[in-house]
Formats: C-alpha cells, structure tokens, sequence
C-alpha cells in the first residue's frame, strides 16, 4: 500500500473553501445572489417595496413590479438601476434588467419607534424637580423619581 504525498504545510480552512468556489465557478453565482442583499439600499426604499428581484440568469435580472404605473417608471429607470447594482457588485454582473408584472412579497420589518428627541432642562425644570423629589423620604425612591421626571421632562415640549 503506498501512501500519499505528504502536504508541505496544514492548509487553513477559508482558503479551501475560496480555492473550491473557484474552482468549481460559483463566484460568479454568488456575486449574484448578492443582489437580493444590496437591492433596497442600492434602489431606495420606495422602489423596494414596490419591485423586487425575481430571478438572474445569464446576466439578465428578472423584477417583479407591483403595478402598471410603476412598471412604465422604472421603464425609464433600468440603466440607473443596473450601472448602479453593478457598482455595488464590483463588476458587471447584470447586464439586462427585464420587469415583470408581479405579486411584491412585503417583508415583515419591525420599526422601531422613533426615538423622540431631547430638550435640555431648563433652570426652573430642574428646580421644580429638586422641590418635589424634597418630599420623598426614601433616597432609593427620591432618585428614581428624578431621573424619571429629568426624563421624562426632556423628551417633551
């Protein structure tokens, strides 16, 4: 039994794994899948929620549009989108955009609640806390209604 040549040094995981993608020519496929990705941040929320990518094959990339008016839109639009899919991608990997009538699946995205914005608290807002957290005899309790009230006093006017 012979045995096999002896590996010159260990071989790290990740280069590996990029000499198989390589080898095997699925760089190409997964720079494309990247589209799915950067779509809503290279086209803009608007158009995102009202087109979406479908599919690519050969280098033309398949949306879905969700209605007649903004299919002759984004008619006009193509070029823009592609050269700037492309930029995003670092190369050319779209080549054609062709757009479909379709059913625009929304996805479910939790937005948080704007965070309201912070007034400073004025001398006399400061002073009217002072006075009533004076009445609450326990230390533990006067501090969590000062901060509550500096809170909540910031956060309206």
């Amino acid at each position: 039994m012979t045995k096999r040549p002896r590996m010159p040094f260990p071989r790290s995981l990740s280069g590996i794994v990029q000499e198989s993608i390589t080898t095997l020519g699925l760089a190409e496929r997964l720079r494309e899948a990247e589209i799915w990705r950067i779509w809503s941040e290279v086209v803009g929320a608007t158009l995102a929620c009202r087109a979406q990518p479908l599919r690519m094959k050969n280098g033309t990339l398949t949306v879905a549009v969700s209605s007649a008016p903004w299919m002759q839109e984004l008619r006009f639009m193509t070029g823009m989108m592609k050269e700037k899919l492309n930029n995003s991608l670092g190369s050319e990997v779209v080549k054609e955009i062709v757009l479909k009538a379709g059913r625009i699946e929304v996805a479910s995205q939790e937005n948080p609640e704007e965070i309201p914005p912070i007034y400073p608290l004025t001398t006399l807002q400061k002073q009217t806390i002072q006075e009533q957290a004076a009445l609450i005899e326990d230390l533990d309790t006067r501090q969590a209604f000062i901060e509550l009230m500096q809170v909540s006093m910031e956060q309206k006017r």
